[in-house]
């Protein structure tokens, strides 16, 4: 993972959408990029890295939203959160947050949920923290967020996910993305039709060259890529499987 933590109550989220990549140009084709469909959680056009942080709709108001949040969280426990913050992510890489404060994730949550209901917080950054999602209307949920992550990262603690919250599509994406491990060519068949099926033709191409998890296995890639659908409208969509092989 590229990114630690920007916004800590979405923390795996934010790690996940940071990994986004501009398509390549494929080799003959009148096109350059690849049809990327804009999902309720994501939109392929609209996100700017910018100023040392993402803007955009999905980071200035969607990401805010407790409702949202509540989603991310669900769908991020039935996934499990240990499959996607490695201990050493957790406890030995330090995280740099708004570049003065730096120490590691465990430390960083830890804090967190302590300095929640503080009515004097001495840090700035954790102060600034909380009075942002108070700002925010998130305040609850967030604490709510960081107190679970805390008790299955930390603690070592069984947590029961909430299937009504569930996001179907963010759960498929995050497992091919994040959680896939040496897949099949049945798997990696299935996976590139998944992603086609819900509009991300831009992902699809990614995983067929550009991804390194499915390299080695044997597809008519020739084949397959002339199903793909090009996007002669709009330009420069950053795709949620990305090119992670340069």
């Amino acid at each position: 993972m590229k990114n630690n933590i920007l916004y800590l109550a979405s923390l795996i989220f934010i790690i996940i959408v940071s990994c986004i990549t501009e398509n390549k140009l494929v080799e003959g084709s009148s096109n350059q990029y690849y049809v990327e469909n804009k999902l309720s959680f994501f939109d392929p056009y609209e996100i700017v890295y910018s100023y040392g942080k993402y803007q955009g709709n999905t980071y200035k108001e969607w990401l805010r939203r407790p409702e949202n949040l509540k989603m991310i969280h669900e769908t991020f426990k039935k996934i499990g959160y240990d499959k996607l913050i490695s201990e050493y992510e957790l406890t030995s890489n330090p995280c740099l947050i708004w570049g003065y404060v730096k120490r590691p994730l465990n430390h960083l949550i830890d804090s967190l949920v302590l300095t929640y209901s503080t009515d004097t917080i001495e840090t700035k950054y954790y102060r600034e923290f909380w009075l942002r999602r108070q700002n925010e209307g998130n305040k609850e949920i967030v604490f709510k967020i960081l107190k679970e992550v805390s008790q299955v990262l930390i603690d070592k603690e069984p947590l029961d996910y909430d299937e009504t919250f569930v996001n179907d599509t963010l759960y498929n994406l995050v497992i091919i993305d994040k959680t896939r491990d040496k897949p099949t060519k049945e798997q990696a068949l299935s996976d590139f039709e998944y992603l086609k099926s819900i509009g991300m033709h831009g992902s699809a191409y990614n995983l067929l060259f550009e991804n390194y998890k499915y390299q080695e296995i044997d597809l008519d890639r020739n084949k397959l890529v002339l199903t793909l659908k090009s996007d002669s409208v709009n330009c420069c969509p950053r795709t949620w499987i990305v090119d992670n092989t340069k």
